[in-house]
């Protein structure tokens, strides 16, 4: 293999067809290396190799055993994709500790960079529709972070300030042509939708997934947080007030308690503080967004 090796690990995976009558339910899962380019994964064991393009994936799904492999598997990577001759197939890998969540995001960054895409942005900015024209631009992912760079602008957001994902089939003057319907808080606090669509309808199911797999890693992490009735109350009145606040009258006047339940909820990176300014970081709006009936009481 020429190419540049970006993935190289051991481990155990299962291939077979979907959609097409076999579940594969008959076979094993072997064990061997799964070896990605930034242009080709290869399954190879003791009884050969399987071959995939990158070009033919259209699906990845992270944590969910297929049920054909479930007396098999743990935890798996799941990849569709389909064959030479249009049939679809799945590759299901599991490899242990931190392996397979660092393949995820490498064959996400190898998937979806430098795609081409038609963006609209914004699109809306609040309530407000933007009359903004359709221009080409390319994809990058990084972390948790979408980037889309244009001749004209640049423009990102992060998966932490993402609020609603949608499809819609419309961007410009097309009507075909599968959009993603992002909308988010930027940098500045102001709610703005974009619509991205992919030069083909597999790169918006995969970009996608990508967005909401990290969602619900993030969403995970914030559902581990716990806190206290004052972190509490110290988060709702930063969400209410902006960050303009007292305190010390809120927290029954004692600056040394104060000062320590700010520390508290900033080392949760639920909040950051830029000089007198004090914002709710993307974990802290998630709470107090999903978890504001408890944050009250």
């Amino acid at each position: 293999m020429n190419e540049d090796i970006v993935a190289d690990f051991t481990g155990r995976f299962f291939l077979g067809n979907r959609g097409s009558g076999d579940d594969g339910s008959s076979g094993k899962p072997v064990s061997g290396r799964v070896i990605m380019t930034k242009r080709r994964l290869v399954l190879a064991s003791g009884d050969g190799k399987e071959t995939v393009p990158l070009s033919r994936v259209i699906d990845v799904n992270v944590g969910s055993v297929p049920n054909h492999v479930r007396q098999f598997f743990n935890d798996t990577v799941t990849v569709g994709y389909r064959d030479e001759e249009g049939s679809t197939r799945s590759a299901v890998i599991e490899s242990k500790g931190e392996t397979a969540e660092k393949f995820v995001a490498l064959l996400f960054r190898c998937l979806l960079n430098g795609r081409r895409v038609a963006v609209k942005h914004p699109a809306r900015v609040g309530g407000r529709v933007k009359d903004t024209p359709v221009v080409p631009g390319k994809l990058k992912i990084k972390n948790r972070r979408i980037e889309v760079r244009t001749k004209q602008d640049n423009f990102s957001f992060d998966v932490e300030r993402v609020m609603s994902i949608d499809r819609g089939n419309k961007i410009g003057d097309s009507d075909d042509r599968v959009t993603l319907v992002v909308k988010y808080i930027d940098d500045g606090g102001l709610t703005k939708t974009s619509l991205i669509a992919p030069s083909k309808s597999q790169y918006v199911n995969l970009l996608a997934r990508f967005l909401r797999l990290e969602f619900d890693d993030l969403r995970e992490e914030v559902d581990e947080i716990d806190l206290s009735n004052p972190e509490k109350r110290v988060l709702v009145s930063v969400h209410a007030t902006g960050g303009e606040i007292d305190f010390t009258n809120m927290l029954d006047g004692d600056p040394a308690y104060v000062t320590n339940v700010l520390n508290s909820v900033r080392e949760k990176d639920l909040i950051v503080e830029s000089g007198d300014n004090i914002s709710l970081t993307p974990k802290g709006r998630i709470i107090v967004s999903e978890r504001i009936e408890d944050v009250n009481t």
